[in-house]
Formats: structure tokens, sequence, C-alpha cells
């Protein structure tokens, strides 16, 4: 009674959400008795009410699929919440589906936390393909990922690998103890931040860069972990697990710092060619050459959010 009193609004909540899954979940029922099935799925494990076969993912769920394709074959369908979701566990049938049925598999399903600021509506990695998506792949093609752009770093990981040895022996002569993850966090995300942008996003025990870093790093986490939402989409007003909240939290902040970097670099160009001759030609410069060129169909939302997606993936190099 005393946790009832203290904390209405939460069982107010939580009582809506059970309320609005029941109430889904019959109304699905009852349309799908009344709608002819002319679509045959393939089998798979019989679904719980509600939840369907969540639970049978388990925390492996590479390993659970594979487990459950030797009782149900190399395709099979499995209810997640409110989702269906085909399986494809044979290497030759994907490669088949893959070939045959590209145009229709090239659409991806976009997790709820992507959505926030319309990343997905900038980003090349959740556009769906459109002219769109192939300017931005071919400007990541020849401008990000290129051979020459890649060859043009070398010398750039060399330096930062010889700092992260440093660092290590610095750790072990002083007798320390050494934070591996983020000592490897850091590291790439400095490989990264100076190929795009010629400079240091993280410092090796610095309390000045840990924010920045605290930053990326729950973006990163409150992108990938599990949300209710991707499985039940019609609680996606409610957020009930705040996901869509702490990722719009961090990721203002860092669409703000990439903002604020593209603007300091477009004021720099009337001093183009001897600012570019001291510290060499970065992806950033690249990628604004072509945002400046007549009538260029990539905006500057289109590069925040290209580096937004760059610098998000670090966060997944986490150790534990």
């Amino acid at each position: 009674m005393t946790i009832i009193m203290e904390y209405p609004a939460l069982l107010l909540i939580v009582s809506f959400v059970f309320i609005s899954i029941i109430i889904n979940h019959i109304l699905k029922s009852k349309l799908a008795m009344r709608t002819p099935k002319s679509t045959k799925f393939q089998p798979g494990p019989k679904p719980l009410p509600i939840i369907g076969n969540i639970l049978e993912l388990g925390t492996q769920p590479h390993q659970s699929l594979a487990k459950l394709s030797q009782t149900y074959g190399p395709i099979m369908t499995l209810k997640l919440g409110t989702i269906t979701t085909i399986v494809i566990s044979s290497p030759m049938l994907a490669k088949q589906i893959l070939q045959k049925y590209d145009q229709i598999f090239s659409y991806r399903t976009i997790p709820d936390t992507i959505k926030v600021l319309d990343h997905h509506m900038y980003s090349v990695g959740w556009l769906q393909p459109s002219t769109q998506w192939r300017i931005l792949r071919r400007v990541c093609a020849t401008k990000v990922f290129s051979p020459k752009q890649l060859d043009s770093t070398q010398v750039l990981r060399q330096k930062k690998l010889r700092e992260l040895m440093d660092f290590v022996k610095s750790k072990s002569e002083k007798g320390e103890v050494l934070n591996f993850s983020e000592t490897c966090f850091t590291t790439v995300l400095n490989f990264i931040s100076n190929a795009f942008f010629s400079m240091d996003l993280g410092h090796y025990d610095s309390s000045e860069s840990q924010e920045f870093k605290d930053i990326i790093w729950s973006g990163g986490e409150a992108a990938e972990k599990p949300n209710v939402v991707d499985f039940f989409p019609f609680l996606g007003l409610l957020d009930p697990q705040g996901a869509r909240a702490r990722m719009t939290k961090h990721a203002k902040k860092l669409i703000a710092f990439l903002d604020g970097l593209i603007e300091e670099r477009l004021k720099l160009r009337t001093l183009e060619i001897e600012t570019t001759n001291k510290r060499g030609k970065d992806v950033l410069d690249s990628v604004l050459e072509v945002m400046l060129e007549e009538n260029s169909q990539v905006t500057r939302l289109h590069v925040v959010h290209l580096f937004l997606v760059s610098i998000l993936f670090n966060s997944s190099l986490k150790i534990s």
C-alpha cells in the first residue's frame, strides 16, 4: 500500500502499458481471425501470447537461433512481440535470397532510438535505397573510405599506436592500474577523429575529455541495448525504458559539437591553402568540398549525421 501511495504515477504508467499490450493483442487476434490467410509462413516455435518468441532468444541470440534451426529448418518464423520475423540460417539460401530479392531485403528495420532527431533520414547507414542514399554512398566510397584516404592516414595510425604503447609502458613502470577498455576506446576514437578532423577527441587520464567520451559511450550504449519499443512499436510515444530520451540527450550534444566543427572549418576556408598545407587535407575537408559544390544534394545535415554515426560506432568497442 505504501509503494502504491508513494508512486501513483509509476503504477499508472505500468498499468497503462500492460493494458495497452493486452488490448493490442486482442485486436490483432480478432483481425487475424477475420482476415483470410493468404500468406503462409514457414514453421517455427509456437509463440507465447503477447511476447511471442522473445524469451527463446536468450542472452546469446545467435546461438539460440542456430539451435532452433536444427528443429525447424533453415527457414523459420519467429514472433518477436508484434513483429513477425523470418530467420534464414542457411548460407546458401541467404545468398540466393539476397541475390534474387536484393531490392526487397535492402530495406532495414530501423530501431526506435535511431529515429531521434531524424537521424534515419540523413544518415547513409539508415537511409532506404534511393537517389539520396546512392549519392551519400558514393561520397563515403570516394571521400571517406577510399584506398587513397586510408593510405594517407597510415603514418597517423602508427603515431597513435606509439602513443598507446607509451601510455601503457608508463602505467606499467609506475605500477598503476590500467583501464584497458577505456584506453582502447580512447585510442580508436583518436584514430578516427584525427583522420576526420585532424584533432584528438580523447586524451589518456584526462578529466577534460572524460565528459565527451562519456557522451559518446552512453550514446552508443543507448543505441545498442534491447528496447521494448522495437518489439511493440505502439509503445513508442510512451518510451517506457527512456531509451529515446537518453539517446536524444546524447545525440543533441554530439550534433552541436559536430556542427561547431563544421562552422569553424567553413570560416577557415578563406585561409584554406595555407591551413591545409600545414595540417594536410582531412575527411572533413573532402566532404565539405562536395557539400559546397553547385547544385549539391549533400547538405550540412547530411555531413553532420555522417560523422555522428561514425563516431558513435566507437562505443561498440567497449570491452567488459
